[in-house]
């Protein structure tokens, strides 16, 4: 065991350890925030990894734009910081996984309520602005579980989405400080990148580059971290400068490595896994469909699968097209026909979807496809049958196509509808189409021969307008799908049409008319952040650029504020007719279109989309034929139909049809007003409780850094530190042992403390990390030293003989 030098025999006295200050050694700083052991620069670059991804998802625009015209994902930014930050913070206490993680959880839930009811409300209040949130949710909850709609609010995507992203840098953070295991932090948030990157239509290279660059200089980093601790366990000396070119070295491999793979993609044409990718690209994008479903909002820019039309279809701001081939057409007559793939009845102001849709009817071959629903059509109505036999190319989907109203099919076809017993919806195959597969399908189609063998203007003018019941939902206008500019629109279309040609036919053959020529409207295939958060339909109709989606949605919208049942159809154009008069067509003829509902005749096409005309796209032109004896008009010069519902702009409207038969949600708003549970008080009392926890566990981990976990030379540093203050600090060429044996002298009774805390200094030297029993001794040790030696502030400081 080792002595004390004092008790020595033989050795010289040393010093007074004891003199005046200016003979007595400087005292020892004491470090500040100390270094993590795995340096400042690993945190640094997991926080900037971090805010990569960050950045990412929020250039996609999932949820467009809030109040201010700003993003509303920003915040993603700080939520997926402020993760990593915890989680480091976590890492490094003596909270144990569990109560790291339930902590964290319990911050990120305050820090996320905060910030999204501020994305969402411009109230200047705090607890108006949660009320706002309260608000939206509660209208998001009555749209997806009383209305089995997809909701068109924001709040519990972005809730959703911060949730994800606090969880990645807590997670990440606290792998890579607490148990070092680098290579999952790294998969935890680049497969966050590269769901993001899958998804969206941005070009996103930039923050691929930059994430795998951060990624592989952290491996090195850590890398580096692992093997110093051997260097220093087997004496290598200059370890500093070992790992400094350790360090560099790792990093010139990475700059090299990242430019020759920057230099192959601009060069290699090999891609031999890209099919393979694509499949699973698809299939991502289908159960990110089916999730939007549930979290509502998503309104970015996304790929979609080759051949899908799917149940929910989002107007993104812009439309991806290209001329590789997906089917070719055979049909008994050689005419080309639009392919109807689906058709949409609700829209939310952003998405359109396929309300009520459950699971198929299967149709045996050769059954009647309409029988499952309320469309069924008689040949003699100016329509005549058709055969059409469609061959895949690139299809990779399991969606009928069909011109118009489909008969009957060669194969058994899955029927789905809106609601059960409802309007058609969508038809589907039992498995996917593969190229070369095939189909024949019958269908009744309109004639333009004109006169008794077509269908003519004054037949769909003389309709009337005594719709069934089950049309109520093609006029119906959720509550804040569009804006005033859309009814004064559709007002002064209507207006100048004569007195006498203000039938639905006449209606919709002007806002066509309106929106294909007169208009002065655009095709333009990318309008994103145009407008950003004014009403979709508003902002086209006021930028006048847009795409079929946008067309189409326009004129359903405006014929809608007429009352007037319509709806969107989704398919592709004809395309184009080749030499054996069958029909090809490519990705370029994806498109959407009107269907407008005349009582006696169904569903009839109109297309208000100029341009494309390579691929058969044109506005809908009946011949006017001979004239029909008309339905009564009613006393209102500008028809309604039957079923009056109230108008969305009444101040007692309840807006939306379906909305009639429940309570209205609350309207957001800032502070106040009805139809709110409570006040947000208890929230904010939560926030200050949750401040308080936190300062509490950030001092807990600062005494901890000290005391808990100590490095083996903390307990002398302390001890000189406090001995020096009471004016009996070391002397300068001291050793440990001769001061541990002066202090020794002045408090007999801790005499073994003191050599304790010696031998730990002077071990400290030689092996760095000594065993847990050890440490505890130090700790103990140290505790007993500092509290005997505060009864030196009772003694004036002296000298001892030398």
């Amino acid at each position: 065991m080792s002595t004390f030098a004092s008790d020595q025999p033989g050795r010289a006295a040393a010093r007074d350890p004891f003199g005046p200050p200016s003979e007595r050694a400087a005292e020892p700083a004491e470090p500040g925030l100390r270094a993590p052991a795995e340096g400042w620069s690993t945190l640094a670059i997991l926080l900037a990894m971090l805010a990569i991804v960050a950045l990412a998802v929020d250039d996609a625009r999932w949820a467009g734009y809030g109040v201010g015209e700003g993003s509303q994902t920003a915040f993603l930014v700080w939520a997926v910081l402020f993760g990593g930050l915890w989680g480091f913070v976590s890492a490094k206490s003596d909270l144990s996984t569990l109560g790291a993680h339930m902590l964290g959880a319990f911050i990120a839930t305050l820090f996320l309520l905060i910030a999204v009811s501020g994305v969402l409300s411009a109230d200047r209040s705090l607890d108006g602005r949660l009320q706002d949130l309260q608000a939206s949710m509660t209208r998001f909850s009555y749209d997806l579980f009383v209305q089995g709609v997809r909701s068109a609010e924001t709040s519990a995507f972005l809730l959703v989405i911060g949730a994800v992203a606090w969880t990645t840098g807590q997670f990440a953070a606290f792998n890579l400080f607490r148990r070092h295991r680098p290579v999952a932090a790294i998969i935890a948030v680049g497969t966050m990148l590269l769901v993001n990157i899958s998804v969206t239509v941005q070009a996103q290279y930039l923050y691929l580059v930059t994430f795998s660059a951060g990624a592989l200089i952290l491996l090195v980093r850590m890398n580096m971290f692992q093997r110093r601790e051997g260097w220093v366990q087997r004496r290598i000396g200059d370890a500093g400068y070992v790992s400094g070119l350790f360090v560099r070295s790792g990093v010139a491999f990475v700059v090299v490595t990242l430019l020759g793979s920057l230099m192959l993609t601009a060069t290699a044409s090999s891609a031999p896994m890209a099919g393979a990718w694509r499949n699973v690209d698809d299939q991502l994008i289908r159960v990110g469909g089916a999730i939007n479903h549930f979290v509502g909002g998503v309104s970015g820019a996304a790929k979609g699968p080759g051949g899908l039309f799917s149940p929910t279809q989002t107007i993104r701001g812009v439309w991806e097209s290209s001329d590789a081939i997906v089917f070719r057409v055979a049909s008994s007559d050689t005419a080309g026909y639009y392919w109807r793939a689906a058709t949409y009845d609700y829209f939310d102001g952003i998405t359109w979807q396929q309300r009520g849709r459950g699971d198929g009817v299967r149709v045996a071959p050769g059954d009647r496809l309409l029988e499952p629903t309320r469309e069924e059509v008689a040949e003699g109505s100016g329509r005549r049958p058709v055969d059409v036999t469609i061959t895949a190319v690139d299809y990779n989907s399991d969606l009928v196509l069909a011109p118009e109203a489909p008969l009957s099919a060669d194969q058994p076809i899955d029927v789905y509808t809106n609601d059960p017993g409802g309007a058609f919806a969508a038809m589907q195959l039992p498995g996917l189409l593969r190229d070369g597969d095939s189909y024949t399908v019958r269908s009744l189609v309109r004639s333009d021969a004109g006169g008794n063998q077509g269908l003519t203007g004054n037949e769909l003018a003389a309709a009337g307008i005594v719709y069934p019941e089950w049309t109520r939902r093609f006029i119906e206008i959720p509550e804040g799908s569009i804006g005033e500019l859309t009814y004064q629109t559709a007002d002064e279309i209507v207006a100048e049409l004569p007195p006498d040609e203000r039938t639905p036919y006449h209606i919709a053959t002007a806002v066509q008319r309106y929106l294909y020529s007169e208009g002065g409207f655009q095709y333009r295939t990318d309008v994103r952040g145009l407008c950003g958060s004014q009403k979709l339909v508003d902002c086209f109709l006021t930028a006048k650029v847009g795409y079929c989606e946008y067309f189409a949605t326009a004129m359903v919208m405006l014929l809608r504020t007429q009352q007037i049942p319509a709806r969107m159809a989704m398919g592709y154009l004809p395309g184009r007719q080749l030499p054996d008069d069958s029909w090809e067509v490519d990705r370029g003829a994806a498109h959407a279109w009107v269907e407008v509902y005349f009582p006696g005749h169904g569903w009839v096409r109109f297309d208000p989309t100029p341009g494309n005309q390579e691929n058969g796209q044109e506005p809908t032109l009946l011949p006017g034929g001979p004239a029909v004896d008309a339905t009564p008009e009613p006393s209102d010069p500008i028809t309604r139909p039957s079923f009056i519902t109230p108008d969305p702009r009444d101040d007692d409207a309840l807006g939306a049809l379906d909305r009639s038969e429940g309570p209205l949600p609350p309207q957001l708003g800032g502070g106040g007003g009805t139809g709110y549970p409570g006040p947000a008080q208890p929230l904010i009392l939560l926030a200050l409780a949750t401040l308080v926890i936190v300062a509490a566990s950030l001092g807990m981990w600062a005494r901890s850094r000290r005391l808990s976990n100590p490095p083996p030379d903390f307990a002398y540093r302390g001890m000189a530190r406090l001995a020096g203050r009471l004016g009996y600090g070391p002397r300068p060429a001291e050793t440990v042992y001769e001061y541990a044996g002066a202090l020794g002298e002045l408090v007999p009774d801790i005499r073994a403390e003191l050599q304790v805390v010696a031998d730990a200094k002077v071990r400290a030297a030689y092996a760095p990390q000594p065993a847990l029993e050890g440490l505890a001794a130090v700790r103990a040790a140290y505790r007993r030293v500092r509290v005997s030696l505060l009864r030196l502030a009772l003694r004036k400081p002296r000298r001892r003989p030398r």
